[in-house]
């Protein structure tokens, strides 16, 4: 008896510990949500997080290795995306894992998230974001810099958003992509 209350112990604590996958959160993402995700429209996966298994939702809960696994998997079995979707569904997978401390799959993402014939995304100047955002994870500091003060001269309060993001990563250069995108911004007055 002592064997199987031991044996029933330790799957339970398997298959709880396998959920604190990010950080100590609890998180988790099943066959179930990941349908779930495949039906629901670009804004809702990427933009709103409707669903607690969306990108957004379980960035939110600090789960960014499920949530760019989400990602990757609305990417295969979600509806049929724009490029721009694309790119921002790309972008977002590689915020997760550059916050997981990927910088090289992160980076590759970020790139494949570029369309050479894309330079504005709405009112955004989002290849100039993106190229400087790959900066920052490849250690170029260079073309990081020049991205943000090309989009802190680009009309729109978008840009200047993003152009204070990048100034962020270029101050904390030195530090992790999660430090640097989440704490290291100039405070805007």
């Amino acid at each position: 008896m002592f064997y199987k209350v031991l044996f029933a112990t330790t799957l339970l604590l398997a298959s709880v510990t396998a959920a604190y996958a990010d950080d100590g959160h609890f998180c988790h993402l099943t066959p179930e949500d990941k349908a779930a995700n495949a039906k629901l429209s670009f804004d809702d996966f990427d933009q709103k997080g409707s669903l607690p298994s969306t990108w957004r939702a379980l960035m939110h809960e600090n789960c960014p290795g499920r949530a760019a696994e989400a990602a990757d998997d609305y990417l295969v079995n979600g509806p049929a995306l724009t490029p721009d979707q694309k790119s921002d569904v790309l972008f977002h997978e590689a915020q997760a894992l550059a916050i997981m401390g990927d910088n090289a799959q992160a980076s590759r993402l970020v790139a494949a998230a570029i369309m050479p014939d894309r330079g504005m995304h709405g009112d955004l100047d989002w290849t100039t974001y993106l190229v400087g955002t790959w900066a920052f994870l490849v250690s170029n500091r260079t073309t990081l810099d020049t991205a943000a003060a090309k989009l802190a001269n680009e009309p729109g309060e978008g840009n200047h958003v993003d152009a204070n993001v990048l100034r962020g990563l270029s101050d904390c250069f030195d530090k992790d992509y999660d430090t640097a995108y989440n704490e290291c911004r100039p405070k805007v007055r």
